[in-house]
């Protein structure tokens, strides 16, 4: 039942140099092309909604508000529900959403695990009314063509 050379290599090991990476936390980085925190800018974004699309976590959500002049409109991105595969980041026209390099987001409080942000969308101008001699000019035309083709 005893292994001896499972017990040597235990106790050669006691005395061989620590592996662990003795920096400080705060200087933790991912490795390269790492897809770490999720950071979002409102300025960017144009609300098209092909990020919600293709999130196969359901992390993001949409919430349009009527404003004078526009919408307002937020995003919110749950990072609990988020996993990372950076399908948002890759498919968003404007590059609004990137990954970062940041691997440490433990918390005790859910909400510190949200990223959001929130702008007002323009409602395009409506056209100009056309005047009524246009559209009378419009109606002479085609009975015209009318007349002409009986």
């Amino acid at each position: 039942m005893f292994k001896l050379p499972y017990f040597l290599e235990g106790i050669s090991n006691i005395f061989k140099p620590v592996l662990t990476d003795e920096r400080p936390i705060d200087e933790v980085r991912g490795a390269e092309n790492y897809r770490g925190k999720l950071s979002f800018d409102s300025n960017a974004c144009i609300g098209c909604g092909i990020c919600i699309r293709v999130c196969a976590g359901e992390a993001i959500t949409k919430e349009v508000k009527p404003v004078e002049g526009g919408q307002e409109i937020k995003m919110n991105f749950d990072l609990a529900s988020c996993t990372f595969c950076g399908l948002c980041k890759d498919f968003c026209p404007k590059k609004a959403i990137t990954l970062t390099n940041e691997v440490l987001m433990v918390s005790e409080n859910k909400e510190e695990l949200k990223v959001g942000g929130s702008f007002i969308k323009k409602l395009p101008p409506k056209p100009a009314a056309k005047p009524k001699d246009a559209i009378n000019t419009k109606e002479a035309v085609v009975s015209k063509e009318d007349e002409k083709k009986k």
